[in-house]
Parts: structure tokens; C-alpha cells; sequence
């Protein structure tokens, strides 16, 4: 029997027993939950995380359902839901997150109207200290695509108004997932970056919506966009790109020109991120204590595309073109020069965009 579930919606959840009925709430209450396939997946949390989920599935049975499973990391929930689907297309929604409860049967019935295209792009929503503030898919005000018609992939990537695409915007069509055997890796952190990268090899359609579904949350502390948290993960944030340049190089010959440069600039800009963070982020101590030249070595010999670290897009100085004919990074007053200068052309990046 066919499902009418239109949208599965994969909650990966540790220790989020303070945020996670925000999460659920915002898909059980509103007018479409009916439609809605909500897979959470518990990832040995060990507070109330489980029993949360629990009484959420006990309530809405035909519209909640619990994974409980020890610890993975983020990649093994995702694993673990992806072949228990009921709906047409898939997106992943974390427990510190929520969806925008109105907007949740506008974007059913959207679905609706394109089924069949293989991934779905949106806005979304982030939600700072200091208000909130729209994300378009290109990252800038300018939106190319009329929402509602179905691209080719090809001429999307070719023409390139999307830099990259991010976990919050996309969707896809769930059966195409499961064909191509998609899976994340598991054991480490940053694996979002997989989700918006290893379908994109077998996407051959896309369709695009202003509607902005996901609540962004990076008000919360300790989560792992925080600086902080990045710079004590670098292995894993590097694990994770090495992953995706592995992946691009043996199945670069099943792809077009088009595709494989676009995927490789994807890989570049996370490396040239990795680097970065070493280069720039670094404390002297942090640095010194760092397994900076095995990581580069790493990069290098896998990017495939040459590497340049620039403090910003306008901010054009290279940090890494410093490390490799000086052997040394720039002192700490200049690298909090650097800082604070990008910190500034954010801030007014933001203003111009409405961000």
C-alpha cells in the first residue's frame, strides 16, 4: 500500500531534552502534520532525550516514530532512519532546530506540485543573539529561479548563482537516496557537509520555493558552528572533507565537465575552511600543539583544485601563500587585525542582504 506521507523528517537527537519538544511542536501541531513522517532518532542520549521522544510518538503514532540506538555521532542516525522512510522526499531537522509551524502545509502542498524532482531547494531562517534573519539559497538577496518550476540540474550547477548548497535549504526525493545506497559517515561530527554534497552526483532535477521552512538556531551554546567547538574538532572537520575529495575522485568520471567542477570547488572552498582555522583561528599554543603539517599535506595532495586560503572573498590575502614561502603565519596583532576587519565586512554583508 502506497504511504501518503509526503515529507519524512529525520530528527538526529543527543542530550537535547531541553530544546526537543520545541522541535517536535512545531511539526505535530501544525495543519499538516498527517502529512509528515517524523523519524527520531536517539543517539544514546543520557538525559530524558528518549523518553521525550517516546511520549511524542505515543501521542502522535501515526506521525512520530523513535530509533533508539547507542552512540554514533551524527552520520549513524542518519544511517540508521534513512531506509525506515515513508515519504515522498526527505530533510533532516536538528533537535536544537525547528520548523517555522505555518509554513509546514505550504510546503507540503508544494511538494505536491513538483512531485518527482529530485531535490528541492528553500530559504530558511537563522536565528542569532541579535534577531533573525532570511537565507536565500544563493546567499544573496539576488533568487534566479522561478519558484515552483523543475531545473536541470546541469544548467543549475553550470550557471553558477549557488556557491554550495546547505543542510537547512535542501530536500530530496527520498527514493533517490535510498537507490544510489547514500550513507554518512559515522564516529565524527560535520557530516552535514556529506548531506549536501553526495546526492548532488545523481541529481538530475531540482526545483526551487521561497518558502523559508527551517528555524536555524545558533543561539545555543556548545554546538558545533562554535568556533570553539570547530578548533578542538579540526580532525574531524578534515576527516570529513577528505571523505568528500575521495568520493569526487572515484566517481569524477561518471559526472559531467559541469558537475565535477562545481563539486570540486565545493571540496576546495571546505579545505581552503580547514586551513583556515589553523592559519588564522589558532592561538599560538593551539597552533604549536596542532597537527597543522599532516594536515596540509593531506589537503594538498588531495584537493582537486589549487589551494588558496584567503582571510574573506574581499579580503584577498592569502595565508597560506604566507606559510608556504615564510614557514610561518602572520603574527597574532595581524591575525586579530584579520579578525576583526572580517568580522566588520560580515556585519555590513549582512546589512546589504538582509541577514
Amino acid at each position: 500500500m502506497k504511504s501518503n506521507k509526503r515529507l519524512s523528517i529525520i530528527i538526529p537527537t543527543y542530550n537535547m531534552e531541553a530544546l526537543l519538544p520545541q522541535c517536535l511542536d512545531s511539526l505535530v501541531r501544525s495543519a499538516a502534520a498527517s502529512s509528515l513522517d517524523v523519524v527520531v532518532v536517539n543517539d544514546g542520549s543520557r538525559d530524558a532525550s528518549l523518553s521525550i521522544a517516546q511520549r511524542y510518538a505515543d501521542r502522535h503514532p501515526d506521525i512520530v516514530r523513535v530509533i533508539d540506538k547507542p552512540n554514533g555521532n551524527y552520520g549513524s542516525t542518519i544511517n540508521a532512519a534513512l531506509h525506515t522512510l515513508r515519504g515522498e522526499y526527505v530533510k533532516i531537522l536538528d533537535a536544537d532546530d525547528s520548523f517555522n509551524c505555518s509554513m509546514v502545509i505550504r510546503m507540503v502542498d508544494f511538494l505536491k506540485s513538483i512531485s518527482g524532482a529530485d531535490m528541492v531547494v528553500a530559504p530558511f531562517v537563522e536565528i542569532r543573539h541579535n534577531g533573525e534573519y532570511k537565507i536565500n539559497y544563493t546567499l544573496t538577496k539576488e533568487q534566479p529561479y522561478e519558484p515552483g518550476k523543475i531545473y536541470n540540474a546541469e544548467q543549475v550547477l553550470k550557471e553558477g548563482h549557488i556557491p554550495f548548497f546547505m543542510m537547512h535549504s535542501v530536500a530530496y526525493r527520498t527514493e533517490l537516496l535510498q537507490q544510489m545506497g547514500y550513507h554518512q559517515s559515522e564516529g565524527i561530527s560535520y557530516t552535514d557537509q556529506q548531506w549536501c554534497f553526495f546526492p548532488i552526483f545523481n541529481i538530475q532535477t531540482i526545483a526551487f520555493t521561497d518558502i523559508p521552512l527551517y528555524r536555524y538556531n545558533l543561539t545555543r551554546e556548545g554546538q558545533t558552528m562554535d568556533m570553539a567547538v570547530q578548533l578542538k574538532s579540526i580532525s574531524q572537520l578534515t576527516e570529513v572533507v577528505l571523505s568528500m575529495a575521495s568520493y569526487l575522485k572515484q566517481h569524477e568520471g561518471e559526472i559531467s565537465p559541469a558537475r565535477r567542477y562545481f563539486l570540486a570547488k565545493v571540496v576546495a572552498r571546505r579545505m581552503q575552511g580547514v586551513l583556515r582555522r589553523f592559519l588564522l583561528d589558532m592561538d599560538d599554543n593551539q597552533f604549536a600543539n596542532s597537527p597543522f603539517t599532516t594536515t596540509l599535506e593531506q589537503l594538498t595532495s588531495a584537493a582537486p583544485l589549487p589551494l588558496q586560503v584567503m582571510v574573506n572573498g574581499r579580503l584577498k590575502i592569502d595565508l597560506l601563500e604566507r606559510w608556504q614561502s615564510r614557514g610561518t603565519r602572520y603574527p597574532q596583532w595581524q591575525r586579530n587585525l584579520f579578525i576583526k576587519a572580517n568580522n566588520i565586512m560580515q556585519w555590513v554583508y549582512r546589512i546589504i542582504h538582509n541577514r
